[in-house]
């Protein structure tokens, strides 16, 4: 086997081992051990421990990849271009299914700040936000800034209650994009509810 397949293999395993610690973490919580992810990915505990050498590792490991996924998910969903609402639905789908897959751990009370990772994956919802405001379907008196990342917000309250928002990841994706469009657009002429004026 030549250099470069061993690494490509390496680079699968790695997957397999990731996707199987996901798939252990939503169904044991925080409580699963490398036993568990073991069997979840399909292999062996020796094989986990030869990929990562503390569970610790793995975990954060895990963090950065589904951050990864969800970038490429969000990216390849805007690749697609079209209308600003179908492209909002494709993007909140293309998160919602990430999530779904890879958002296990959830910190609990008030974050200092956005992480490096959370703001890579923010970061095309709030182009996306430029965009509908550069069209003149959104509101310009929030920023952009702040319309991704409420658009954020809702997509992980989906994810914290599936049950409230919609299990189906179609469901999902047109709630969090009804609720999102409802109060990112352009208030009616008169409407006293949303004003419009310069981006802040």
């Amino acid at each position: 086997m030549s250099g470069a397949e061993e690494s490509s293999q390496s680079v699968r395993q790695r997957r397999v081992i990731l996707r199987g610690a996901a798939a252990a973490l939503r169904e044991r919580g925080t409580g699963a051990g490398m036993a568990d992810i073991a069997r979840a990915a399909g292999v062996g505990r020796a094989t986990v421990y030869r990929y990562f050498a503390t569970r610790e590792a793995l975990l954060t490991e895990l963090s950065q990849f589904s951050a990864d996924e969800g970038v490429r998910a969000v990216s390849a969903a805007l690749h697609e271009g079209g209308e600003l609402r179908a492209t909002v639905v494709r993007t909140t789908r293309a998160l919602l299914g990430v999530g779904r897959a890879y958002w296990t751990l959830v910190a609990s009370g008030p974050a200092e700040g956005p992480s490096e990772r959370e703001l890579a994956v923010s970061g095309p919802l709030v182009e996306l936000a430029r965009r509908g405001q550069r069209e003149g379907v959104f509101r310009a008196d929030l920023s952009a800034q702040r319309l991704g990342a409420l658009h954020g917000v809702l997509i992980q309250g989906a994810l914290l209650y599936p049950q409230l928002i919609g299990d189906s990841l179609d469901e999902a994706a047109e709630s969090v994009t009804r609720l999102y469009l409802d109060g990112a657009c352009v208030a009616p002429a008169g409407d006293p509810k949303g004003p419009t004026g310069p981006v802040r």
